[in-house]
């Protein structure tokens, strides 16, 4: 991942003849396919990559509309950057976990009763976001930003992610420097990505952003994907989901490449 986009399609070039129906090269080799294939019953999910960083970007106006007024209420919803930047903080790298790894419920201040003060005890407001998230591949420079019109060249692909949010030990904490523990205690991530190189064939324009972004933010380049989403809650004795949510990754976000 970290040898670049050159690299990448030449591997995904690789993959795609290897596993063709027309090469032999497995097909005819049984230790070498033994060596290259594990049984799907005995595959254990890990990591797809080392987690080096993480910051967290909040890209959906509704999304951000929706938290601003769980806590800010409607006269104060949408902060006015959110119009001119892509607003995002650095998260926690060591709690981005994989799907299937446990979480405890957090513990923190929180303060259920705004004419006391807070009190210190388990999370009582446990919640999700359905988000899509990228890795990235090579990174920059200290100190020399990388021009938007190559942020491509450096965005591997697109995972699954389960945002963990503590909204009230979140919305104690967070003024005014950001989500500390509310946020921290646990990232949940698909264990497999899709590389951008098999999504870019259906990317679409990107939505209209009003007012227009200042020059190092603009591109003409499609990037926005038409993916819909939906989250179904189980419980252990039940022998169906409920669906409780959806997202799309079009609509009014900023586009990807910013």
């Amino acid at each position: 991942m970290g040898l670049g986009h050159e690299a990448w399609k030449e591997a995904r070039t690789v993959l795609q003849k290897l596993l063709s129906a027309n090469e032999t090269t497995l097909q005819e080799d049984v230790g070498l396919r033994s060596r290259a294939f594990v049984h799907q019953s005995l595959a254990e999910m890990h990591l797809p990559a080392e987690i080096g960083d993480y910051t967290d970007f909040y890209s959906s106006r509704e999304h951000a509309t929706n938290v601003g007024i769980m806590f800010r209420g409607k006269e104060n919803a949408l902060m006015p950057n959110w119009l001119h930047l892509p607003v995002g903080y650095h998260g926690r790298a060591s709690s981005v976990v994989v799907s299937g790894t446990p979480l405890r419920r957090p513990m923190g201040q929180i303060r259920p009763d705004e004419t006391k003060p807070p009190v210190y005890g388990s999370c009582k407001l446990l919640d999700i976001e359905l988000e899509m998230a990228f890795f990235v591949g090579p990174g920059n420079k200290l100190g020399e930003p990388i021009p938007i019109h190559k942020a491509h060249e450096h965005i591997f692909g697109m995972v699954l992610m389960n945002d963990w949010s503590a909204r009230d030990i979140q919305k104690w904490e967070y003024v005014p420097l950001g989500p500390f523990l509310g946020k921290s205690f646990g990232t949940t991530i698909s264990p497999w990505v899709v590389p951008m190189e098999a999504l870019m064939p259906f990317a679409q324009p990107n939505s209209v952003q009003d007012p227009k972004p200042l020059p190092y933010l603009c591109h003409d380049d499609p990037y926005t994907f038409d993916i819909n989403l939906f989250v179904s809650v189980k419980g252990y004795c039940q022998g169906k989901g409920y669906r409780v949510g959806f997202g799309q990754c079009r609509g009014k976000v900023l586009p990807a490449l910013q």
